[in-house]
């Protein structure tokens, strides 16, 4: 079958280079790798041998993450990766000889992603499995149940006009099922990735590139959600030797929420206008909300005498143990609504940038107040996309610290093992 030709990422790095993906460029890891958690290394190359730099047409990010936003109107994209021109077109019959026994478009070359195998044809029984048991109200745990039914009809609609959404929906069922089917983990899991690859392709040769209107602006906000989602539970579901390892990822997973987020407050005005507005004001509504309780106070006492911070970083850690203070106002206050639910996805996004930075300096007292964190997350162990993570890291974290840090991480580690 006859091919055209594609735009070649000739600096890419040798992951990308070998499955014949186009590859962001991103260092020290391209978003390709970290997405589906490859090593990622990059060639040598001398200055003479680099090609000429274009101008670009948007702001790119210096960490791995998506490009962030440079104006209104485009969608950055998430990472890079070939994918049909025809985004319906991924939902052909299958014919033979090609990856994974599905036509190929023509002019678009497969990705290698492995061996050949029935399971990822365009569209085959799995996938509708993956369908038939997809949820919203699992993936979004925190909405409250009057709105489940809204939210769902709109996801379908969206998802059935933008394939990328589609695919993201799926690979994000498959991440459900695996922790819900444990003997069939594995199979779900390599469906996950699969999923959730072309998902970023097909939307980075689509959406990346068309203006954000009224009508693409919901499938946007809503690919956003289900990503960022799906890559924080394959976060959690490690369980790293120790902490410095944990807190690499995590960074990681900080730089594309970011970047995701970014995306999304990019078409704030349009969001506002479309059919997922509702959506969109009860999520700032709460994030809104003032602290009340006094489970953190001690902390945030820690932060404001800590002779070791300046003015704007002590800021930067109040402002983190804020929005934990609300967490802990729904979760323990005895609140039944969903939304105790909603700093497990809003934290990581909300939080200062830096306070990033501190943690990013592996900066103890930043440390500590991540272990606040881990605690909000035992307390919400009941989701699915959390488990038992929380008490791993809150200990994982209270043995990195040591001894000297007892004083600040004591409430949280005497409600963990009174909880335990």
């Amino acid at each position: 079958m006859l091919r055209r030709s594609h735009k070649k990422s000739r600096a890419g790095c040798l992951e990308c280079k070998r499955r014949h993906v186009k590859c962001d460029e991103q260092r020290p890891k391209c978003i390709i790798c970290t997405l589906s958690d490859r090593e990622c290394s990059y060639a040598s190359t001398s200055s003479s041998q680099m090609p000429t730099p274009q101008a670009p047409t948007s702001t790119a990010s210096s960490s791995p993450g998506p490009s962030s936003i440079s104006s209104i109107g485009a969608i950055p994209e998430v990472t890079a990766s070939p994918s049909p021109s025809n985004p319906a077109s991924s939902f052909t019959t299958p014919g033979p000889g090609s990856f994974g026994d599905a036509a190929p478009v023509p002019g678009v070359p497969i990705p290698d992603l492995g061996q050949p195998s029935s399971l990822y044809q365009d569209v085959n029984l799995a996938h509708m499995e993956l369908l038939i048991r997809f949820k919203f109200a699992d993936h979004v745990p925190e909405l409250n149940v009057d709105m489940h039914d809204f939210s769902s009809r709109l996801l379908l609609k969206c998802a059935l006009e933008a394939p990328y959404l589609m695919h993201q929906m799926l690979a994000a069922s498959a991440r459900h099922l695996a922790v819900l089917e444990p003997g069939r983990a594995d199979f779900f899991l390599d469906h996950a990735m699969h999923l959730q690859t072309r998902a970023v392709s097909i939307y980075n040769e689509t959406a990346a590139k068309a203006q954000i209107n009224k009508s693409n602006c919901s499938a946007l906000l809503l690919f956003c959600s289900l990503l960022g989602r799906h890559l924080l539970a394959d976060m959690l579901a490690k369980r790293d030797e120790n902490f410095v390892t944990f807190l690499d990822r995590y960074l990681q997973f900080l730089s594309i929420s970011h970047g995701l987020k970014a995306m999304s407050m990019s078409a704030w005005d349009l969001l506002l206008e479309s059919d997922i507005r509702h959506l969109v004001l009860w999520a700032l509504n709460l994030s809104q909300a003032v602290p009340q309780g006094d489970q953190c106070d001690e902390i945030q006492r820690l932060v404001a005498e800590s002779p070791d911070l300046d003015p704007s970083s002590k800021e930067a850690c109040a402002r983190a143990v804020g929005y934990l203070q609300v967490g802990f106002d729904s979760i323990l206050g005895g609140d039944v609504r969903n939304q105790r639910y909603l700093m497990i996805f809003m934290w990581p996004a909300s939080v200062p940038e830096e306070f990033t930075s501190l943690l990013e300096q592996r900066r103890a007292e930043a440390i500590a107040i991540m272990g606040y964190w881990a605690l909000y997350l035992h307390c919400s162990k009941d989701v699915w996309h959390v488990g038992d993570s929380g008490a791993h890291l809150l200990k994982s974290i209270a043995r990195y610290l040591g001894p000297a840090w007892h004083q600040w991480l004591s409430w949280p580690l005497a409600v963990l093992a009174s909880t335990s």
